[in-house]
Protein backbone atom coordinates (compact mmCIF):
# COMPACT_ATOMS: atom_id res chain seq x y z
CA UNK A 1 0.00 0.00 0.00
CA UNK A 2 1.24 3.52 -0.75
CA UNK A 3 1.81 5.79 2.23
CA UNK A 4 -1.24 7.84 1.25
CA UNK A 5 -2.90 5.92 4.06
CA UNK A 6 -0.83 7.94 6.53
CA UNK A 7 -2.90 11.00 5.64
CA UNK A 8 -6.31 9.31 5.78
CA UNK A 9 -8.70 9.08 8.69
CA UNK A 10 -9.87 5.72 10.00
CA UNK A 11 -13.32 6.41 8.52
CA UNK A 12 -11.79 7.01 5.10
CA UNK A 13 -9.67 3.86 5.40
CA UNK A 14 -12.70 1.84 6.44
CA UNK A 15 -14.74 3.21 3.53
CA UNK A 16 -12.02 2.31 1.01
CA UNK A 17 -11.69 -1.14 2.53
CA UNK A 18 -15.46 -1.71 2.20
CA UNK A 19 -15.38 -0.62 -1.44
CA UNK A 20 -12.62 -3.10 -2.25
CA UNK A 21 -14.49 -5.78 -0.31
CA UNK A 22 -17.63 -5.20 -2.41
CA UNK A 23 -15.69 -5.73 -5.64
CA UNK A 24 -14.06 -8.80 -4.05
CA UNK A 25 -10.55 -7.43 -4.06
CA UNK A 26 -10.07 -8.93 -0.62
CA UNK A 27 -6.32 -8.48 -0.43
CA UNK A 28 -6.61 -4.72 -1.04
CA UNK A 29 -9.53 -4.54 1.39
CA UNK A 30 -7.37 -6.27 4.00
CA UNK A 31 -4.65 -3.63 3.68
CA UNK A 32 -7.08 -0.75 4.32
CA UNK A 33 -8.83 -2.55 7.18
CA UNK A 34 -5.44 -3.15 8.82
CA UNK A 35 -4.62 0.56 8.64
CA UNK A 36 -8.03 1.40 10.06
CA UNK A 37 -7.47 -1.04 12.93
CA UNK A 38 -4.10 0.53 13.72
CA UNK A 39 -5.90 3.85 14.03
CA UNK A 40 -8.33 2.30 16.53
CA UNK A 41 -11.34 1.45 14.37
CA UNK A 42 -13.52 -1.16 16.09
CA UNK A 43 -15.55 -1.59 12.88
CA UNK A 44 -12.27 -2.14 11.01
CA UNK A 45 -11.33 -4.86 13.51
CA UNK A 46 -14.65 -6.62 12.94
CA UNK A 47 -14.25 -6.45 9.16
CA UNK A 48 -10.64 -7.62 9.32
CA UNK A 49 -11.62 -10.63 11.44
CA UNK A 50 -14.41 -11.61 9.04
CA UNK A 51 -11.96 -11.25 6.16
CA UNK A 52 -9.49 -13.48 8.01
CA UNK A 53 -12.20 -16.11 8.42
CA UNK A 54 -12.92 -15.91 4.69
CA UNK A 55 -9.26 -16.41 3.83
CA UNK A 56 -9.10 -19.31 6.31
CA UNK A 57 -12.17 -20.97 4.79
CA UNK A 58 -10.80 -20.78 1.23
CA UNK A 59 -7.39 -22.00 2.49
CA UNK A 60 -5.50 -18.78 1.74
CA UNK A 61 -3.69 -19.25 5.01
CA UNK A 62 -0.95 -16.64 4.57
CA UNK A 63 -3.57 -13.93 4.10
CA UNK A 64 -5.62 -15.30 7.02
CA UNK A 65 -2.55 -15.31 9.28
CA UNK A 66 -1.87 -11.68 8.36
CA UNK A 67 -5.39 -10.71 9.43
CA UNK A 68 -5.41 -12.68 12.67
CA UNK A 69 -1.89 -11.74 13.75
CA UNK A 70 -2.53 -8.00 13.98
CA UNK A 71 -5.83 -8.57 15.83
CA UNK A 72 -4.28 -11.09 18.19
CA UNK A 73 -1.59 -8.57 19.10
CA UNK A 74 -4.37 -6.20 20.10
CA UNK A 75 -5.93 -8.76 22.47
CA UNK A 76 -8.59 -10.27 20.20
CA UNK A 77 -9.18 -13.76 21.60
CA UNK A 78 -10.94 -15.36 18.59
CA UNK A 79 -8.07 -14.34 16.30
CA UNK A 80 -5.54 -15.78 18.73
CA UNK A 81 -7.53 -19.03 18.79
CA UNK A 82 -7.39 -19.21 14.99
CA UNK A 83 -3.64 -18.74 15.09
CA UNK A 84 -3.44 -21.65 17.54
CA UNK A 85 -5.31 -23.89 15.12
CA UNK A 86 -3.06 -22.84 12.27
CA UNK A 87 0.05 -23.72 14.28
CA UNK A 88 -1.48 -27.00 15.51
CA UNK A 89 -2.43 -28.29 12.07
CA UNK A 90 0.27 -26.62 10.00
CA UNK A 91 -2.10 -24.34 8.09
CA UNK A 92 0.15 -21.87 6.29
CA UNK A 93 2.83 -22.38 8.93
CA UNK A 94 5.02 -25.28 9.94
CA UNK A 95 3.12 -27.28 12.57
CA UNK A 96 4.35 -26.25 15.99
CA UNK A 97 2.66 -27.72 19.07
CA UNK A 98 4.32 -25.29 21.47
CA UNK A 99 3.23 -22.26 19.44
CA UNK A 100 -0.27 -23.73 19.21
CA UNK A 101 -0.42 -24.23 22.99
CA UNK A 102 0.88 -20.72 23.65
CA UNK A 103 -1.78 -19.20 21.41
CA UNK A 104 -4.56 -21.29 22.96
CA UNK A 105 -3.43 -20.25 26.41
CA UNK A 106 -3.22 -16.62 25.28
CA UNK A 107 -6.74 -16.72 23.85
CA UNK A 108 -7.95 -17.94 27.23
CA UNK A 109 -6.15 -15.05 28.93
CA UNK A 110 -7.87 -12.76 26.42
CA UNK A 111 -11.24 -13.96 27.74
CA UNK A 112 -12.01 -16.94 25.51
CA UNK A 113 -12.83 -20.02 27.60
CA UNK A 114 -12.57 -22.18 24.48
CA UNK A 115 -8.82 -21.48 24.50
CA UNK A 116 -8.54 -23.45 27.74
CA UNK A 117 -10.41 -26.36 26.14
CA UNK A 118 -8.03 -26.49 23.18
CA UNK A 119 -4.99 -26.11 25.45
CA UNK A 120 -6.15 -29.12 27.46
CA UNK A 121 -7.02 -31.12 24.37
CA UNK A 122 -3.56 -30.51 22.98
CA UNK A 123 -2.17 -32.36 26.03
CA UNK A 124 -4.44 -35.42 25.72
CA UNK A 125 -1.85 -37.74 24.14
CA UNK A 126 0.72 -37.19 26.89
CA UNK A 127 -1.94 -37.04 29.58
CA UNK A 128 -2.85 -40.68 28.95
CA UNK A 129 0.71 -41.69 29.88
CA UNK A 130 1.59 -39.26 32.66
CA UNK A 131 -0.21 -38.51 35.94
CA UNK A 132 1.36 -35.06 36.13
CA UNK A 133 0.34 -34.10 32.58
CA UNK A 134 -3.13 -35.51 33.16
CA UNK A 135 -3.60 -33.26 36.19
CA UNK A 136 -2.51 -30.22 34.19
CA UNK A 137 -4.80 -31.09 31.30
CA UNK A 138 -7.73 -31.58 33.69
CA UNK A 139 -7.02 -28.16 35.24
CA UNK A 140 -7.31 -26.58 31.78
CA UNK A 141 -10.55 -28.47 31.09
CA UNK A 142 -11.98 -27.30 34.43
CA UNK A 143 -11.21 -23.69 33.47
CA UNK A 144 -13.04 -24.30 30.19
CA UNK A 145 -16.02 -25.79 32.07
CA UNK A 146 -16.14 -22.71 34.31
CA UNK A 147 -16.48 -20.70 31.10
CA UNK A 148 -19.36 -22.83 29.83
CA UNK A 149 -17.44 -25.18 27.51
CA UNK A 150 -19.22 -28.34 28.65
CA UNK A 151 -17.68 -30.63 26.04
CA UNK A 152 -14.64 -30.52 28.33
CA UNK A 153 -16.42 -33.00 30.61
CA UNK A 154 -16.11 -35.63 27.87
CA UNK A 155 -12.35 -35.02 27.55
CA UNK A 156 -11.80 -35.46 31.28
CA UNK A 157 -13.87 -38.66 31.22
CA UNK A 158 -11.76 -40.02 28.36
CA UNK A 159 -8.63 -39.54 30.49
CA UNK A 160 -10.03 -41.97 33.08
CA UNK A 161 -11.63 -44.43 30.66
CA UNK A 162 -10.08 -47.91 30.65
CA UNK A 163 -10.02 -48.99 27.01
CA UNK A 164 -8.73 -52.46 27.76
CA UNK A 165 -5.19 -51.86 26.48
CA UNK A 166 -2.27 -53.13 28.51
CA UNK A 167 -0.99 -50.26 30.62
CA UNK A 168 2.72 -49.58 31.01
CA UNK A 169 4.32 -49.04 34.42
CA UNK A 170 3.97 -45.42 35.52
CA UNK A 171 0.86 -44.72 33.47
CA UNK A 172 -1.95 -42.96 35.38
CA UNK A 173 -4.56 -45.31 36.85
CA UNK A 174 -7.76 -45.59 34.81
CA UNK A 175 -11.16 -45.94 36.40
CA UNK A 176 -14.30 -46.45 34.35
CA UNK A 177 -16.60 -45.47 37.22
CA UNK A 178 -14.78 -42.15 37.53
CA UNK A 179 -14.89 -41.72 33.77
CA UNK A 180 -18.66 -42.32 33.72
CA UNK A 181 -19.16 -39.78 36.51
CA UNK A 182 -17.56 -37.09 34.35
CA UNK A 183 -19.64 -38.09 31.32
CA UNK A 184 -22.81 -37.86 33.43
CA UNK A 185 -21.85 -34.41 34.69
CA UNK A 186 -21.51 -33.28 31.10
CA UNK A 187 -24.84 -34.93 30.25
CA UNK A 188 -26.54 -32.95 33.01
CA UNK A 189 -25.20 -29.78 31.40
CA UNK A 190 -26.67 -30.83 28.05
CA UNK A 191 -23.51 -31.96 26.22
CA UNK A 192 -24.54 -34.51 23.62
CA UNK A 193 -21.13 -36.18 23.34
CA UNK A 194 -21.22 -36.89 27.07
CA UNK A 195 -24.76 -38.23 26.76
CA UNK A 196 -23.76 -40.59 23.96
CA UNK A 197 -20.62 -41.91 25.65
CA UNK A 198 -22.53 -42.37 28.93
CA UNK A 199 -25.30 -44.15 27.00
CA UNK A 200 -22.73 -46.54 25.55
CA UNK A 201 -21.36 -47.17 29.06
CA UNK A 202 -24.81 -48.11 30.38
CA UNK A 203 -25.61 -50.36 27.42
CA UNK A 204 -22.32 -52.26 27.71
CA UNK A 205 -21.84 -52.10 31.47
CA UNK A 206 -18.72 -49.91 31.49
CA UNK A 207 -18.20 -48.42 34.95
CA UNK A 208 -21.70 -49.45 35.97
CA UNK A 209 -24.23 -52.26 35.78
CA UNK A 210 -25.83 -52.85 32.37
CA UNK A 211 -28.85 -50.61 32.05
CA UNK A 212 -30.09 -50.58 28.46
CA UNK A 213 -33.15 -48.50 29.33
CA UNK A 214 -30.97 -45.73 30.82
CA UNK A 215 -28.64 -45.87 27.83
CA UNK A 216 -31.49 -45.49 25.36
CA UNK A 217 -32.87 -42.58 27.40
CA UNK A 218 -29.53 -40.77 27.10
CA UNK A 219 -29.35 -41.45 23.37
CA UNK A 220 -32.91 -40.16 23.09
CA UNK A 221 -31.98 -36.95 24.91
CA UNK A 222 -29.05 -36.43 22.54
CA UNK A 223 -31.28 -37.08 19.53
CA UNK A 224 -33.94 -34.62 20.69
CA UNK A 225 -31.17 -32.09 21.23
CA UNK A 226 -30.32 -32.33 17.50
CA UNK A 227 -27.40 -34.78 17.72
CA UNK A 228 -26.42 -36.32 14.38
CA UNK A 229 -24.03 -38.96 15.70
CA UNK A 230 -26.69 -40.36 18.06
CA UNK A 231 -28.66 -41.43 14.98
CA UNK A 232 -25.79 -43.52 13.67
CA UNK A 233 -25.07 -44.99 17.11
CA UNK A 234 -28.70 -46.07 17.48
CA UNK A 235 -28.65 -47.44 13.94
CA UNK A 236 -25.59 -49.52 14.83
CA UNK A 237 -27.22 -50.81 18.01
CA UNK A 238 -30.32 -52.08 16.25
CA UNK A 239 -28.44 -53.33 13.19
CA UNK A 240 -26.12 -55.50 15.29
CA UNK A 241 -28.50 -56.34 18.13
CA UNK A 242 -25.92 -54.76 20.45
CA UNK A 243 -27.62 -54.73 23.85
CA UNK A 244 -31.04 -54.50 22.20
CA UNK A 245 -33.18 -56.78 20.07
CA UNK A 246 -31.96 -56.73 16.49
CA UNK A 247 -34.34 -54.72 14.33
CA UNK A 248 -33.24 -54.00 10.77
CA UNK A 249 -36.16 -51.72 9.94
CA UNK A 250 -35.50 -49.61 13.03
CA UNK A 251 -31.77 -49.50 12.28
CA UNK A 252 -32.46 -48.25 8.75
CA UNK A 253 -34.86 -45.63 10.10
CA UNK A 254 -32.20 -44.29 12.50
CA UNK A 255 -29.54 -44.17 9.78
CA UNK A 256 -31.90 -42.22 7.56
CA UNK A 257 -32.69 -39.78 10.36
CA UNK A 258 -28.97 -39.12 10.59
CA UNK A 259 -28.83 -38.60 6.83
CA UNK A 260 -31.66 -36.07 7.07
CA UNK A 261 -29.57 -34.18 9.64
CA UNK A 262 -26.51 -34.05 7.41
CA UNK A 263 -24.69 -37.33 8.06
CA UNK A 264 -23.66 -38.22 4.50
CA UNK A 265 -22.82 -41.80 5.51
CA UNK A 266 -26.29 -42.32 6.94
CA UNK A 267 -27.79 -43.21 3.57
CA UNK A 268 -24.90 -45.54 2.79
CA UNK A 269 -25.21 -47.29 6.17
CA UNK A 270 -28.96 -47.71 5.67
CA UNK A 271 -28.33 -49.21 2.25
CA UNK A 272 -25.57 -51.48 3.55
CA UNK A 273 -27.68 -52.86 6.39
CA UNK A 274 -30.66 -53.34 4.10
CA UNK A 275 -28.44 -55.11 1.56
CA UNK A 276 -27.06 -57.53 4.15
CA UNK A 277 -30.54 -58.21 5.46
CA UNK A 278 -31.66 -59.06 1.94
CA UNK A 279 -28.77 -61.47 1.51
CA UNK A 280 -29.68 -63.34 4.69
CA UNK A 281 -32.91 -64.64 3.16
CA UNK A 282 -32.32 -67.64 0.88
CA UNK A 283 -35.50 -67.02 -1.05
CA UNK A 284 -36.68 -70.62 -0.72
CA UNK A 285 -40.19 -69.67 0.35
CA UNK A 286 -42.45 -67.00 -1.06
CA UNK A 287 -42.46 -64.94 2.14
CA UNK A 288 -38.67 -65.08 2.52
CA UNK A 289 -38.17 -64.18 -1.12
CA UNK A 290 -40.48 -61.18 -0.83
CA UNK A 291 -38.61 -60.02 2.27
CA UNK A 292 -35.25 -60.38 0.52
CA UNK A 293 -36.52 -58.41 -2.48
CA UNK A 294 -37.90 -55.72 -0.18
CA UNK A 295 -34.55 -55.15 1.49
CA UNK A 296 -32.49 -55.45 -1.69
CA UNK A 297 -34.72 -53.02 -3.56
CA UNK A 298 -34.54 -50.67 -0.61
CA UNK A 299 -30.74 -50.93 -0.59
CA UNK A 300 -30.62 -50.16 -4.31
CA UNK A 301 -32.93 -47.17 -3.92
CA UNK A 302 -30.65 -45.87 -1.16
CA UNK A 303 -27.67 -45.97 -3.51
CA UNK A 304 -26.05 -49.21 -2.34
CA UNK A 305 -25.11 -50.23 -5.87
CA UNK A 306 -24.01 -53.84 -5.23
CA UNK A 307 -27.61 -54.66 -4.31
CA UNK A 308 -28.41 -54.54 -8.02
CA UNK A 309 -26.18 -57.57 -8.55
CA UNK A 310 -28.21 -59.67 -6.11
CA UNK A 311 -31.46 -58.46 -7.66
CA UNK A 312 -30.07 -59.36 -11.08
CA UNK A 313 -29.19 -62.83 -9.82
CA UNK A 314 -32.75 -63.37 -8.62
CA UNK A 315 -34.10 -62.29 -12.02
CA UNK A 316 -31.75 -64.70 -13.77
CA UNK A 317 -32.94 -67.57 -11.58
CA UNK A 318 -36.47 -66.68 -12.60
CA UNK A 319 -35.44 -66.88 -16.26
CA UNK A 320 -35.89 -63.17 -16.89
CA UNK A 321 -32.67 -62.43 -18.80
CA UNK A 322 -33.81 -59.00 -19.98
CA UNK A 323 -34.42 -57.82 -16.43
CA UNK A 324 -31.14 -59.41 -15.36
CA UNK A 325 -29.22 -57.28 -17.87
CA UNK A 326 -31.21 -54.14 -17.03
CA UNK A 327 -30.45 -54.48 -13.32
CA UNK A 328 -26.74 -55.02 -13.94
CA UNK A 329 -26.70 -51.90 -16.10
CA UNK A 330 -28.44 -49.93 -13.37
CA UNK A 331 -25.92 -51.19 -10.83
CA UNK A 332 -23.00 -50.29 -13.06
CA UNK A 333 -24.44 -46.81 -13.60
CA UNK A 334 -24.82 -46.45 -9.83
CA UNK A 335 -21.13 -47.25 -9.41
CA UNK A 336 -21.02 -50.99 -8.72
CA UNK A 337 -17.85 -52.54 -10.11
CA UNK A 338 -19.30 -55.97 -9.29
CA UNK A 339 -22.27 -55.32 -11.60
CA UNK A 340 -19.93 -54.05 -14.30
CA UNK A 341 -17.76 -57.17 -14.14
CA UNK A 342 -20.75 -59.51 -14.17
CA UNK A 343 -22.31 -57.65 -17.10
CA UNK A 344 -19.05 -57.95 -19.04
CA UNK A 345 -18.85 -61.65 -18.17
CA UNK A 346 -22.42 -62.16 -19.39
CA UNK A 347 -21.73 -60.46 -22.74
CA UNK A 348 -18.44 -62.30 -23.27
CA UNK A 349 -19.99 -65.68 -22.49
CA UNK A 350 -22.79 -64.98 -24.97
CA UNK A 351 -20.28 -64.02 -27.65
CA UNK A 352 -18.02 -67.02 -26.98
CA UNK A 353 -20.99 -69.41 -27.17
CA UNK A 354 -22.02 -68.02 -30.54
CA UNK A 355 -18.51 -68.29 -31.95
CA UNK A 356 -18.25 -71.86 -30.68
CA UNK A 357 -21.47 -72.74 -32.49
CA UNK A 358 -20.15 -71.31 -35.76
CA UNK A 359 -16.93 -73.30 -35.46
CA UNK A 360 -18.91 -76.50 -34.95
CA UNK A 361 -21.29 -75.73 -37.82
CA UNK A 362 -18.54 -75.17 -40.38
CA UNK A 363 -16.35 -78.07 -39.26
CA UNK A 364 -15.50 -80.24 -42.36
CA UNK A 365 -17.12 -83.36 -40.96
CA UNK A 366 -20.38 -81.47 -40.26
CA UNK A 367 -20.86 -79.82 -43.66
CA UNK A 368 -23.61 -81.11 -45.96
CA UNK A 369 -22.75 -81.50 -49.66
CA UNK A 370 -26.08 -79.97 -50.66
CA UNK A 371 -25.25 -76.46 -51.95
CA UNK A 372 -28.47 -74.89 -50.67
CA UNK A 373 -27.95 -76.30 -47.20
CA UNK A 374 -24.28 -75.35 -47.32
CA UNK A 375 -25.17 -71.72 -48.20
CA UNK A 376 -27.69 -71.54 -45.38
CA UNK A 377 -25.11 -72.83 -42.89
CA UNK A 378 -22.66 -70.11 -43.88
CA UNK A 379 -25.41 -67.45 -43.81
CA UNK A 380 -26.46 -68.55 -40.31
CA UNK A 381 -22.85 -68.60 -39.17
CA UNK A 382 -22.29 -65.06 -40.45
CA UNK A 383 -25.34 -63.86 -38.52
CA UNK A 384 -24.02 -65.49 -35.35
CA UNK A 385 -20.58 -63.93 -35.81
CA UNK A 386 -22.20 -60.52 -36.17
CA UNK A 387 -24.19 -61.12 -32.97
CA UNK A 388 -21.01 -62.20 -31.20
CA UNK A 389 -19.29 -58.99 -32.31
CA UNK A 390 -22.23 -56.99 -30.95
CA UNK A 391 -21.90 -58.70 -27.57
CA UNK A 392 -18.17 -57.98 -27.49
CA UNK A 393 -18.93 -54.36 -28.39
CA UNK A 394 -21.30 -54.10 -25.41
CA UNK A 395 -18.67 -55.62 -23.12
CA UNK A 396 -16.08 -53.23 -24.50
CA UNK A 397 -18.33 -50.24 -23.86
CA UNK A 398 -18.71 -51.45 -20.29
CA UNK A 399 -14.95 -51.03 -19.94
CA UNK A 400 -13.48 -54.42 -20.86
CA UNK A 401 -10.03 -54.06 -22.47
CA UNK A 402 -9.98 -57.68 -23.63
CA UNK A 403 -13.24 -57.22 -25.54
CA UNK A 404 -11.76 -54.24 -27.38
CA UNK A 405 -8.81 -56.43 -28.32
CA UNK A 406 -11.06 -59.26 -29.58
CA UNK A 407 -13.06 -56.76 -31.63
CA UNK A 408 -9.86 -55.36 -33.14
CA UNK A 409 -8.83 -58.84 -34.28
CA UNK A 410 -12.29 -59.60 -35.67
CA UNK A 411 -12.40 -56.28 -37.52
CA UNK A 412 -8.92 -56.78 -38.97
CA UNK A 413 -9.68 -60.21 -40.42
CA UNK A 414 -13.43 -60.24 -41.09
CA UNK A 415 -14.27 -56.54 -41.06
CA UNK A 416 -16.04 -56.80 -44.40
CA UNK A 417 -18.48 -59.41 -43.10
CA UNK A 418 -19.08 -57.32 -39.97
CA UNK A 419 -19.66 -54.22 -42.10
CA UNK A 420 -17.24 -52.02 -40.13
CA UNK A 421 -14.79 -49.38 -41.30
CA UNK A 422 -11.08 -48.81 -40.83
CA UNK A 423 -11.72 -46.22 -38.13
CA UNK A 424 -13.64 -48.84 -36.12
CA UNK A 425 -10.63 -51.15 -36.20
CA UNK A 426 -8.18 -48.40 -35.19
CA UNK A 427 -10.42 -47.31 -32.31
CA UNK A 428 -10.82 -50.89 -31.04
CA UNK A 429 -7.07 -51.56 -31.31
CA UNK A 430 -6.14 -48.41 -29.39
CA UNK A 431 -8.76 -49.02 -26.71
CA UNK A 432 -7.38 -52.54 -26.34
CA UNK A 433 -3.81 -51.50 -25.56
CA UNK A 434 -4.20 -52.58 -21.92
CA UNK A 435 -5.53 -56.03 -22.81
CA UNK A 436 -3.72 -59.00 -21.37
CA UNK A 437 -5.33 -61.30 -23.93
CA UNK A 438 -4.03 -59.86 -27.20
CA UNK A 439 -1.37 -57.35 -28.15
CA UNK A 440 -3.32 -54.92 -30.29
CA UNK A 441 -0.16 -53.01 -31.22
CA UNK A 442 0.80 -56.06 -33.29
CA UNK A 443 -2.58 -55.89 -35.02
CA UNK A 444 -2.07 -52.21 -35.76
CA UNK A 445 1.39 -52.96 -37.10
CA UNK A 446 -0.08 -55.51 -39.55
CA UNK A 447 -2.63 -52.91 -40.61
CA UNK A 448 0.06 -50.31 -41.42
CA UNK A 449 3.03 -52.46 -42.55
CA UNK A 450 4.01 -53.43 -46.10
CA UNK A 451 2.47 -52.55 -49.43
CA UNK A 452 -0.28 -55.12 -48.85
CA UNK A 453 -1.72 -57.63 -46.37
CA UNK A 454 0.76 -60.20 -45.11
CA UNK A 455 -1.39 -62.41 -42.91
CA UNK A 456 -4.76 -62.52 -44.64
CA UNK A 457 -6.05 -59.37 -42.98
CA UNK A 458 -9.01 -57.76 -44.71
CA UNK A 459 -8.27 -54.24 -43.52
CA UNK A 460 -5.00 -52.64 -44.54
CA UNK A 461 -3.72 -49.12 -45.04
CA UNK A 462 0.03 -48.83 -45.54
CA UNK A 463 1.70 -46.17 -43.42
CA UNK A 464 5.50 -46.70 -43.20
CA UNK A 465 6.00 -44.16 -40.42
CA UNK A 466 3.34 -45.72 -38.17
CA UNK A 467 4.60 -49.22 -38.98
CA UNK A 468 8.14 -48.21 -38.00
CA UNK A 469 7.04 -46.55 -34.74
CA UNK A 470 5.03 -49.60 -33.72
CA UNK A 471 7.85 -52.01 -34.66
CA UNK A 472 10.32 -49.96 -32.63
CA UNK A 473 8.00 -49.93 -29.63
CA UNK A 474 7.35 -53.69 -29.82
CA UNK A 475 11.06 -54.43 -30.22
CA UNK A 476 11.88 -52.19 -27.24
CA UNK A 477 9.33 -54.14 -25.18
CA UNK A 478 11.22 -57.34 -25.93
CA UNK A 479 9.19 -58.89 -28.74
CA UNK A 480 12.04 -60.65 -30.54
CA UNK A 481 10.04 -61.14 -33.76
CA UNK A 482 10.42 -57.44 -34.35
CA UNK A 483 14.22 -57.33 -34.07
CA UNK A 484 14.59 -58.42 -37.70
CA UNK A 485 11.67 -56.24 -38.77
CA UNK A 486 13.36 -53.21 -37.24
CA UNK A 487 16.71 -54.16 -38.76
CA UNK A 488 15.08 -54.35 -42.20
CA UNK A 489 13.35 -51.01 -41.71
CA UNK A 490 16.62 -49.26 -40.85
CA UNK A 491 18.36 -50.99 -43.74
CA UNK A 492 15.70 -49.99 -46.29
CA UNK A 493 14.74 -46.65 -44.75
CA UNK A 494 11.15 -47.81 -44.34
CA UNK A 495 9.34 -45.19 -42.26
CA UNK A 496 12.65 -43.80 -40.99
CA UNK A 497 16.06 -42.65 -42.20
CA UNK A 498 18.38 -45.35 -43.49
CA UNK A 499 20.97 -46.39 -40.94
CA UNK A 500 23.35 -49.26 -41.64
CA UNK A 501 24.67 -48.97 -38.10
CA UNK A 502 21.26 -49.38 -36.45
CA UNK A 503 20.29 -52.07 -38.93
CA UNK A 504 23.39 -54.00 -37.90
CA UNK A 505 22.70 -53.51 -34.17
CA UNK A 506 19.19 -54.98 -34.48
CA UNK A 507 20.41 -57.74 -36.78
CA UNK A 508 22.96 -58.75 -34.14
CA UNK A 509 20.15 -58.92 -31.57
CA UNK A 510 18.41 -61.44 -33.85
CA UNK A 511 21.48 -63.67 -33.86
CA UNK A 512 21.81 -63.43 -30.08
Amino acid sequence: MTREADHMTKSELLELGMQYKHIRNYEKAKDYFKEAVLQGSSRGAKELFELGRHFYKVKEYAQAFDCFEILSGMGHGPSTLYLGRMYEYGYGKRANVQEAFDHYAASYQQGLAEGAYYAGRLMMGDALHSEEVRDIAISWFKEAIAGGIYKSYAEIGKLYLDRGAKEQPGYPVKNNRTALSWFLRGAVHGDNLCREIAADCFIHGIGTEVNVKRGLELYGQAFHDDSVSACRSLGNLYANGDGVHKNIDLAIAWYLKGYERGDKRGRYEAGRVSYRAGQLYPGAGKEEKERALKYLNQAASLGYADAYDDLAGISREEGNEKKFVTLLKQGMKAGSDLCRKNLIDFYCRKAAALLKETREEVAPDKLDTNKDKLGKIFDDSQIKVKKAAEYYKKAARAGDDDSWAVLARMYLYIGDALEVKDKDFIRAAKNGYASGLLNTRKLLWRYYAGPGPTDGEIMHQENPKQAFLLARQLAAEGYTDFYKVLSDYYRDGYGTKKSARLAKIWANKVRV
